[in-house]
């Protein structure tokens, strides 16, 4: 573990008590307003740490810069191409256990050991599902 540090500890507990999966830019612009002597370079760095420590997680973005997650609970990210925002979709005990069997299996037919996966699911949001029925 890194050694402690004010910011370090202000963009942890921010990123773990959010759910927008803030951009590492959005995330300084709110932090600047508690922290004004922080800078974009100290975020970036920090989030790089924490990433690497497994404290958080950096999520692809397929429409636009990657985001940030400090949520723990096993969970699948779903983007919505039209808005770009991001939705968390929380699996039941049932469901990780099933979804470890399968990427097990998987892993097996090219021989290898399965770990971790991480999956991304794309597509439409309601929000914008609706405009688009509206508009048709």
């Amino acid at each position: 573990m890194k050694k402690y540090s004010k910011q370090r500890e202000i963009i942890l507990e921010s990123l773990k008590s959010r759910k927008d999966h803030p951009t590492a830019e959005k995330l300084f612009m709110d932090l600047k307003k508690q922290m004004p002597e922080l800078g974009i370079a100290t975020v970036y760095r920090n989030l790089t740490e924490l990433c690497e420590e497994g404290l958080i997680i950096k999520v692809k973005s397929r429409t636009g810069p990657d985001r940030y997650d400090g949520n723990e609970l096993p969970h699948i990210h779903f983007e919505c191409k039209k808005c770009g925002d991001f939705i968390d979709i929380y699996l039941t005990e049932t469901q990780i256990k099933q979804m470890y069997s399968i990427m097990k299996k998987l892993s097996g037919e090219v021989e290898a050991e399965y770990e971790n996966s991480e999956i991304y699911l794309t597509g439409l949001c309601k929000r914008c599902k609706n405009i688009v029925k509206k508009v048709v």
